[in-house]
């Protein structure tokens, strides 16, 4: 593997076991809103990074897929005690296209009208708090697959080599290919240096 490449690998290594420990070593069942949110400012950078490196270490390996059926999946969250560690989705999640998606901020909700009464009622919304306990099973997966795939990059490289390979045979048939990176600046991408995951992201 290239030097390049395992430097960056091992500093991506570091970073995650850094959330991990944040995450209670990604076996808790809720976090508070305010931890899940410096985790997801540096894990989504790092999902990027961690794709890019994949796509590299691809380029420079000399592996013809066999091309099979089945159908490609991404993320599996494991269900039940016991379960597996979850796969990497190797491909970005795809840009949001058309209008942004309507924001509710906290306020006014539902109109509470019974018979008997005068006036409806509005039920007011509690606001978000950072202590607010949020489900973090998925996010927690979600760190479990990056280390697992870091643990890795020639495998993660051939199972990209083979979903490219389905992807680019079902094409004849629909017309459509994606490819492993979208267009554009990939996901969890800063332009201000906000932490040292955006140095790796950037090289």
């Amino acid at each position: 593997m290239l030097p390049a490449i395992d430097r960056q690998r091992n500093a991506l290594l570091r970073m995650i076991a850094a959330l991990l420990v944040l995450a209670g070593g990604g076996v808790v069942s809720v976090l508070p809103r305010g931890v899940r949110e410096r985790i997801l400012r540096v894990l989504r950078p790092a999902e990027a990074a961690l794709r890019r490196l994949v796509v590299i270490v691809r380029a420079d390996m000399d592996f013809v897929p066999r091309v099979a059926g089945g159908r490609c999946v991404g993320l599996r969250i494991p269900r039940g005690a016991g379960a597996a560690v979850p796969v990497f989705a190797l491909f970005d999640p795809r840009k949001q296209v058309g209008p942004p998606r309507p924001h509710h901020p906290a306020g006014f909700g539902p109109r509470i009208w019974e018979p008997g009464m005068d006036y409806p009622v509005f039920e007011t919304k509690a606001a978000a708090k950072p202590d607010d306990l949020i489900d973090a099973r998925r996010l927690c997966q979600r760190m479990l697959a990056v280390q697992n795939a870091l643990g890795d990059l020639p495998k993660q490289a051939r199972r990209l080599a083979r979903m490219e390979a389905k992807r680019e045979a079902a094409r004849a048939e629909t017309g459509k290919y994606i490819r492993a990176m979208r267009p554009g600046r990939p996901p969890g991408h800063r332009a201000r240096w906000a932490h040292p995951i955006d140095d790796v992201l950037r090289h």
